[in-house]
């Protein structure tokens, strides 16, 4: 039996997909039932079935499962008599296998949603480079359909028009950031392009007035793709210290933009118990963002300054400090609340290990003491360490992230713990570079933070407090100086978007092999 056998069944399957997939991209959720009861009508009297609904259907359900909470899971694979991960792949070469049998441009709003679907499950499972060829396809098949495009085509309908132009800003939204992330030129061509901004009008029926649209997050995402991708020379692949800080300031402006919901600072929470998307997007956005504002600045923090740096030069790494912090800490926020039963969001445990590692290589090219806020650096080392400890034994991605982090952080010198500078902020170094060596050394490294206010206390949902012992160096040499032999961690998948060269740090001769 592949599908649940009644309406019922599909909606408790489809509880908590990503950023509310269903009510945001696919159409609003009993427009979907709609279809989905009269897909199965037609199979119930042996009628020809839609191959592209049959398909959508199907991914829908690949994409579900990894959202589920463990009694949806649990009576499901009672039910249907398999497990929800087995079925998860089940359904998704299903859904391929049928695909490939639709020709181009014929599938219409259905067969552009199930591919767009195809690369969720691809990044899902932390597979980003088949994600992002899965994501091309699906654009290509709405540039087929002319999404990409402002229409007044009288054969569409306002809801299908509305629709049309969401799911389009999904796909526009999705290219910028994975193609940025992945290091690859952009699919869509913003000189090619000539699209409308959803309305976002079709929740005005909403019974509580003022709270945003499920696809208004998706659609900021789009307006920062926009303006960042007008900055001259931006596109060319290097980016200047002036484009730099456009950058810096066209995202600044972005956030001061917000609907007062997703707001930086004292942001308006009165819907979040009634609309419980909201919250997830806020952090998603916060972290987009930051995301942006460190990623032209990350070569400040991979190079070594000393007294002939210049002033620009310097204030740009101030201002790659200030983001990464930044960035990490809405990691942490968006994580809080998402696990444990989002534990395969790949998203944020791949930019705290990134933004950490940068910042453990911000230390090592330290020459002078001069990096701005070290003290908080050397705080944030652990504390990262410590939150990708407890994801370690619930998803690939938090073990592999936490394993090269750590393996990274018994490079750091022992004057990172030892020498400090003798500030103001001396005594607040120290008690952060005694916890970094503590955790390093330590057998169990939770336990080098205070129970009050500790990372210890942001997971209380079921989650392991303690990482796997043998991800910890059995023969720890002189604290956290030793050198650790880095080619023995297996990157996995995230060695597709990242390595080591990233860091620009003369590791010790024959650690790579």
């Amino acid at each position: 039996m592949l599908f649940p056998r009644s309406p019922t069944q599909i909606s408790s399957y489809s509880t908590f997909l990503t950023t509310r997939i269903i009510s945001t991209m696919l159409s609003t959720p009993p427009a979907f039932m709609h279809d989905y009861s009269t897909w199965w009508s037609g199979k119930a009297k042996r009628l020809p079935l839609s191959p592209e609904f049959t398909c959508l259907l199907l991914r829908v359900l690949a994409c579900s499962a990894p959202y589920l909470d463990d009694d949806t899971r649990q009576k499901l694979e009672y039910e249907l008599g398999k497990s929800i991960d087995h079925l998860s792949v089940l359904y998704h070469s299903r859904a391929k296998q049928l695909s490939s049998a639709i020709a181009p441009g014929k599938g219409g709003l259905w067969q552009v949603q199930q591919l767009f679907l195809t690369a969720q499950w691809y990044k899902t499972e932390a597979r980003f480079v088949e994600s992002w060829h899965a994501l091309s396809t699906a654009i290509h098949e709405a540039q087929e359909q002319g999404m990409h495009r402002v229409t007044s085509n009288a054969k569409f309908s306002d809801f299908d028009r509305e629709m049309r132009r969401r799911l389009w800003c999904i796909l526009y939204a999705w290219d910028w950031q994975m193609s940025l992330l992945l290091s690859r030129p952009f699919i869509v061509s913003s000189s090619c392009c000539n699209f409308q901004l959803p309305s976002m009008e079709l929740e005005l029926v909403d019974s509580h007035p003022g709270a945003p649209s499920p696809i208004a997050h998706m659609a900021l995402q789009c307006q920062l793709g926009l303006s960042i991708t007008k900055i001259p020379g931006v596109m060319s692949g290097v980016i200047s210290p002036n484009q730099a800080m456009s950058i810096q300031q066209e995202t600044e402006k972005w956030f001061d933009s917000f609907p007062s919901a997703y707001a930086i600072l004292d942001p308006d929470t009165r819907w979040d118990a009634t609309h419980h998307f909201l919250k997830l997007q806020r952090f998603q956005l916060h972290i987009i963002g930051y995301m942006m504002m460190l990623m032209p600045l990350k070569q400040c923090l991979t190079k070594h300054f000393n007294t002939n740096s210049s002033s620009m030069e310097k204030g740009l790494r101030m201002t790659a400090v200030e983001n990464a912090l930044k960035l990490l800490r809405a990691c942490d926020d968006l994580l809080r609340h998402i696990l444990p039963m989002n534990a395969k969001f790949h998203f944020a445990p791949f930019l705290m290990f990134d933004t950490t590692a940068l910042l453990c290589s911000a230390i090592l090219h330290d020459e002078d003491g001069s990096l701005p806020q070290r003290d908080k650096i050397l705080e944030a080392i652990p504390r990262t360490l410590s939150e990708l400890a407890r994801q370690s034994e619930r998803a690939k991605t938090g073990m592999v992230c936490y394993t090269a982090l750590k393996k990274l952080a018994a490079f750091l010198p022992s004057s990172s713990a030892d020498s400090v500078s003798s500030d103001s902020k001396s005594q607040s170094s120290n008690g952060a570079s005694s916890t970094l060596r503590a955790w390093l050394g330590s057998s169990d490294p939770l336990s080098c933070f205070p129970t009050s206010g500790s990372p210890s206390k942001l997971y209380d949902h079921g989650l392991s407090t303690t990482p796997p012992s043998d991800l910890f160096p059995s023969d720890p040499v002189d604290g956290y100086a030793g050198l650790a032999d880095l080619s023995t961690v297996d990157l996995g998948e995230l060695g597709e978007i990242w390595d080591w060269g990233h860091l620009e740090i003369d590791f010790p001769p024959g650690t790579f092999i």
